[in-house]
């Protein structure tokens, strides 16, 4: 119940019984006002009254007729209750149809009459009640749909977020969600390049880069005033312009905000690892290339050492032969050194087939060097 004492009307044309009916309810806290007709009482619908006995005989307008002017006017809150001598069902059907609320006897005893009232107050209460929990339930589902909205934009945003591939990408995908919760800001990125800087405009000024180099060593949600700084690996976000009005609304962005920044950093931790494999798998290719290089080299050299092992050998044969003559040996002696010749030769001639067989697994593996070096570049080329 409110602090206003409950308010009664008694309308009946008869005085006595209208006294009868103030005497049974003095006492009681009740505001009471009495009418002997319809009109006095539709005259003075604007104190409000929570409660109107009407009789429903009285000459002129009816209580009937009374009660369905004061429906017609809107007067929903307000409770009827009919008193009538007259209890049959032709009566009490008519009083429903008419808008009434409740039906009690004429000389009726003080119990019934006080009893039928606290029912009309404790109704105006629940009715009271209902309307605080619609209020509460409109106000709750409002926030749910708000919220709800709040969260597929952060949804939208997660899976779009596996698209992007640079951080200029993603920080723009950011500053473009950012006016869905009705805010604007700055954001900046870090990865293994560097930082990168994100605002509504296309380039950030010094100063906008200071301000994020600073709030970026604050600690990981901080809010003062109209601006919202969170901080998460290789990202921090600044949000500004909040609506310092509706804490529960800066609490829900707060929330909403905090997945987002938090989905980011893993996009970025994400990219980061990237750049890295890259980074690494380029040092491979480089180390393939100059390993390539080295075993062109040896290859190159393989077989020039051979072609001068070959011309090498030859001539000391001739060089052997030419001596034989001058020297006037034997036969049995130029048939001793042709035979060291010979085992010479042959053993040159095994040294060179082992150079021959090195000079082609050498050969296959700069062909398997070559090959690898191509399918990264490709692959490189495709990324």
């Amino acid at each position: 119940m409110s602090d206003k004492p409950f308010c009664i009307f008694v309308v009946d044309d008869d005085a006595l019984l209208r006294l009868v009916i103030v005497d049974q309810l003095q006492g009681q806290n009740y505001q009471i006002h009495e009418f002997a007709n319809g009109a006095d009482c539709l005259a003075a619908l604007d104190l409000q009254p929570n409660l109107i006995l009407l009789d429903i005989e009285m000459p002129g307008q009816s209580g009937i007729d009374v009660c369905r002017q004061i429906r017609a006017d809107d007067n929903d809150e307000v409770q009827v209750m009919f008193v009538s001598a007259h209890d049959d069902l032709e009566i009490l059907l008519t009083a429903f149809d008419a808008g009434g609320n409740d039906f009690i006897p004429k000389n009726a005893k003080k119990e019934v009459l006080l009893r039928k009232v606290e029912l009309a107050i404790e109704t105006e209460q629940q009715k009271r009640n209902l309307r605080t929990q619609l209020d509460y339930a409109q106000q709750t589902a409002f926030t749910a749909m708000s919220s709800l909205g709040e969260t597929g934009a952060i949804l939208h945003f997660l899976r779009t977020s596996f698209q992007c591939r640079t951080p200029a990408q993603l920080g723009a995908l950011i500053i473009e969600t950012l006016p869905q919760y009705g805010a604007s800001g700055l954001v900046k990125l870090d990865d293994s390049c560097g930082e990168h800087v994100f605002g509504p405009e296309p380039v950030c000024s010094a100063l906008e880069r200071s301000i994020l180099s600073y709030v970026s060593k604050l600690g990981r949600i901080y809010q003062a005033g109209d601006r919202l700084v969170l901080n998460f690996p290789n990202v921090t976000l600044l949000v500004m312009g909040l609506d310092v009005t509706d804490p529960d609304a800066i609490g829900r962005l707060r929330d909403h905000l905090a997945i987002l920044v938090e989905g980011a950093s893993a996009r970025m931790e994400a990219m980061v690892g990237e750049q890295q494999r890259q980074l690494q798998a380029k040092a491979r290719l480089e180390g393939i290339r100059e390993l390539n290089a080295l075993l062109s080299e040896i290859e190159q050299n393989q077989q020039v050492n051979h072609q001068q092992l070959v011309n090498l050998s030859e001539q000391h044969r001739s060089n052997m032969e030419n001596a034989f003559v001058h020297l006037g040996l034997t036969d049995s002696q130029e048939y001793l050194l042709h035979g060291y010749v010979e085992e010479l030769t042959t053993q040159l001639d095994r040294l060179f087939d082992k150079d021959h067989q090195l000079a082609l697994r050498l050969n296959q593996i700069l062909e398997k060097q070559n090959a690898l070096l191509a399918g990264n570049a490709e692959v490189s080329g495709q990324a």
